[in-house]
């Protein structure tokens, strides 16, 4: 919720101080490179026009998430020295998802920005978060008990650069319809504990994004 008010607030701030601006939605899917299933999700955005031929665009899309294919185990220690077994294994699996913002330039060729049929492509940068949750099977809890270190949810903060690019037809009078696509490093990756520095297979620092979707002018 916090990041999605931020978001919001971004826009507006945009939207505020400019006389033309598009509005975007649609659906997204990103594929971490590596990692079996991609995640799909739902992406917002605001598009403003420098010209016909040069924008800035700002985009924030929500995943659901995955739960991984492996299963993972830990330990829980017994709270009574007389419990027998003293220590037993516990297993579980882990859910990962992403919330990404990202921003950057367009360059547009063809009919241009607002008209006609015409590609893109262009430079961008992303905030993204990933939300780490751990499923653990049922153990006795009275009698045993989980390291400090073993929390059940974690996060983990990045941010990547990227290249892209995609394809638009603009209809006179209703609106654009957009495919595009983008990879992006990341540079940065930060782990908020020991749960969400352990997610395996699930995370890649390098990420392909796919968007289709449609646009509205503002004026």
């Amino acid at each position: 919720m916090k990041k999605s008010a931020f978001l919001v607030g971004m826009m507006f701030c945009i939207l505020t101080g400019n006389t033309q601006v598009g509005l975007s939605g649609g659906i997204s899917t990103i594929k971490a490179f590596g990692v079996p299933k991609p995640y799909t999700g739902i992406h917002l955005g605001v598009e403003i026009p420098r010209d016909d031929a040069v924008t800035f665009f700002l985009r924030g899309t929500g995943y659901f998430g995955n739960n991984s294919n492996d299963l993972y185990y830990t330990y829980v220690t017994a709270r009574d020295f007389s419990t027998v077994p003293y220590q037993q294994q516990v297993n579980y699996t882990t859910k990962l998802n992403y919330s990404v913002i990202e921003g950057g330039t367009r360059y547009y060729w063809g009919d241009g920005y607002d008209a006609g049929f015409g590609l893109y492509g262009g430079s961008n940068m992303s905030v993204i978060f990933n939300s780490v949750k751990r499923n653990y099977d049922d153990y006795d809890e009275v009698k045993y008990e989980m390291a400090d270190t073993e929390l059940s949810k974690g996060s983990i903060f990045n941010i990547g650069v990227g290249l892209g690019g995609g394809v638009k037809n603009t209809f006179a009078g209703i609106g654009t319809l957009y495919f595009d696509m983008n990879f992006s490093y990341l540079i940065l990756s930060l782990p908020s504990n020991n749960t969400a520095s352990q997610v395996g297979d699930m995370y890649s620092p390098l990420l392909f994004n796919f968007a289709l979707g449609f646009r509205k002018e503002l004026y």
